[in-house]
């Protein structure tokens, strides 16, 4: 049987890499390729998988690139962009990035006699701010007059990809947990306390993401991707959960770092998650399986941590906007 030829775009992101790890298990059935950003970082990380794929190198913002990519491919992974904390700091990136660079997919792949399929990464953001309504369903409105920049960008590039010509599979993905994120960047702050989030194991959405090549039922679909039931708390408890497992204690941030203003994210709606579950068979990891992996993680450090407790609440906190605000105020 001929295999299917499967272009990825951003296999060195979280979620990408568990894509790529999950179709690596399948050179049986599919023919691999990856377009990729030629920095030293990404050289050297897949460097010892080129005698089993093909390699890109590129940058998305370059059509000609990612024509070259796209061509001749039966399935497109699109999951490359840029992440939501890069829209404070360098906007022009993330629109480049998001919107610009899908349309350049969509334009690559349109431009053959038999044009690919898409799978694309969107996101939970695109519904706005759910905190008084948690429960999301994808008949629930999308948030057109949003003045997050990011979560602009997924709607734009969901609406492209609906205006091609392509089959193509959505996937608004919620929040993604893996131990490689736990890094307290700037973006952690800009999640209320109170918001109630689903989340989703980054190798349950890879596996989602590879499924849904072969299934019949995925294609010309959006669908809400989450982890299920047993991934749902809220914010604070979560937070709560990883701080204690590392040894900083429960409350050990003050709710004055972080906002109280939108915040993007909520529960999907039970029968919608049954159906995806059942056609994709994506959902092994529970809140508690990550849990498990980040007290593996922190391993040892976690009976140092008591000892710069302090050192690290005061370099953790300089992070949050919100915290500073609430200082200078006071």
């Amino acid at each position: 049987m001929e295999k299917k030829k499967v272009l990825l775009t951003g296999a060195s992101g979280t979620v990408g890499k568990e894509v790529f790890k999950e179709l690596l298990k399948r050179t049986n059935h599919y023919e691999i390729s990856l377009f990729l950003r030629g920095s030293r970082k990404n050289k050297k990380l897949f460097k010892r998988y080129m005698d089993k794929i093909r390699i890109y190198w590129g940058n998305i913002q370059n059509f000609e690139e990612v024509k070259e990519a796209v061509n001749e491919q039966d399935v497109v992974i699109h999951v490359a962009g840029a992440l939501a904390d890069v829209a404070f700091k360098n906007p022009e990136v993330v629109v480049s990035t998001n919107v610009d660079g899908t349309q350049n997919v969509i334009n690559g792949m349109e431009n053959q006699i038999n044009p690919p399929k898409l799978i694309f990464t969107s996101s939970v953001v695109v519904y706005g701010d759910r905190r008084e309504n948690p429960t999301i369903k994808l008949s629930d409105p999308i948030d057109e007059d949003t003045k997050d920049l990011y979560a602009a960008t997924k709607i734009k590039a969901e609406s492209l990809i609906k205006e091609s010509n392509l089959e193509y599979c959505i996937f608004r993905v919620t929040f993604v947990v893996a131990t490689e994120v736990l890094k307290f960047r700037p973006i952690m702050f800009y999640i209320s306390l109170e918001t109630s989030v689903e989340a989703i194991h980054s190798k349950d959405v890879g596996l989602a993401l590879v499924n849904a090549i072969d299934s019949k039922e995925a294609w010309n679909n959006t669908f809400n991707l989450g982890g299920g039931k047993q991934c749902q708390m809220s914010y604070r408890d979560n937070m709560d959960n990883i701080f204690e497992i590392m040894s900083f204690g429960r409350g050990f941030l003050p709710d004055e770092a972080f906002s109280k203003e939108d915040s993007h994210c909520g529960f999907f709606d039970e029968q919608e998650t049954s159906y995806i579950q059942s056609i994709l068979r994506f959902q092994n990891f529970t809140l508690e399986d990550f849990y498990k992996e980040v007290k593996k993680w922190i391993g040892i450090k976690r009976y140092l941590i008591p000892l710069v407790k302090p050192i690290l609440r005061w370099f953790i906190l300089r992070k949050s906007e919100f915290y500073q605000d609430f200082k200078n105020k006071n």
